[in-house]
């Protein structure tokens, strides 16, 4: 059996989508099992914990949620090659969450991935990502499940922000009076924003306007940094990374039972970076 995924590993959240089975999500963060703890404390009941055996190796390391809970999580955020055996472990652990792999090498499933990388750095990375996953059996087992071989029969690395192109009828946001229409897609993300510019004439499918796409290495990390900066002003503490996510959400956190409310800070950063965002797109139009 072959089975078609998508799977967007970011810099703080992993996504991945598959047909007919539900979205799985999970923090782009691993980390080493605290030995203090125990594996009964986490066998089975921690999201999530990971035995992978790929390329010669072999780890068992808590992933996503159960990673930032230990203080000692590892991510990608601020570089430009993802590190291999964080970006394989997200990889296959979307993989097996999305009910691939089967429990005998003899008739292993197979998978057809879609992954997306920033713009700027798809010609240099593409061709290794490849060459790296394809074709090479990896056996995993997630949260004490049973371990599955899982194998990439075709890994095709795409242009982050692209996919909304072929998922989205584009008779939604085209004036069809015009010969010509030209679409701007952003792709908001936590290190890195995307600009692709397409170009669509009637009756042909929408083709990428040559030189007028690019990647900023500004996102909504940097928010999230002022975010924490101003809670630590106030509270004098560090915001916990494992936090992180909820305070974002909720715009506010109670600290030694009193209500810090974020709301502010929040909107104001927003606007520095998205001025900042707006600013270099200017600077690449007058370029072009």
């Amino acid at each position: 059996m072959v089975w078609e995924f998508g799977i967007d590993i970011g810099y703080s959240g992993t996504k991945a989508a598959a047909a007919d089975v539900p979205l799985v999500q999970l923090a782009s963060f691993e980390a080493d099992i605290p030995d203090s703890k125990g594996d009964d404390l986490f066998k089975g009941k921690a999201e999530h914990l990971v035995q992978l055996t790929f390329n010669g190796s072999q780890v068992e390391k808590l992933v996503g949620g159960a990673a930032l809970r230990t203080g000692s999580a590892k991510g990608m955020m601020g570089q430009v090659e993802k590190p291999d055996t964080t970006h394989d472990l997200l990889l296959f652990t979307a993989a097996y969450l999305l009910c691939a792999g089967s429990k005998y090498p003899a008739d292993h499933d197979e998978v057809d991935v879609v992954l997306g990388l920033p713009i700027d750095y798809l010609r240099h990375q593409r061709g290794a990502i490849k060459q790296r996953l394809e074709r090479r059996p990896a056996w995993i087992s997630v949260d004490g499940g049973a371990e599955k071989c899982i194998v990439l029969r075709n890994v095709d690395v795409r242009p982050q922000g692209a996919g909304i192109m072929m998922s989205t009828d584009p008779s939604i946001f085209l004036v069809t009076d015009l010969p010509v229409n030209y679409v701007l897609v952003l792709d908001l993300g936590s290190y890195t924003i995307n600009f692709l510019l397409f170009e669509f004439r009637a009756g042909e499918s929408p083709q990428l306007v040559p030189d007028c796409y690019g990647t900023i290495e500004k996102g909504v990390s940097l928010v999230q940094q002022r975010m924490a900066d101003v809670y630590l002003e106030l509270t004098g503490k560090p915001l916990p990374s494992y936090m992180m996510a909820d305070t974002w959400r909720h715009r506010q956190i109670y600290s030694g039972g009193k209500l810090i409310d974020l709301s502010e800070a929040i909107v104001q950063a927003a606007k520095v970076v998205a001025d900042e965002i707006v600013n270099q797109l200017r600077l690449f139009s007058r370029r072009g």
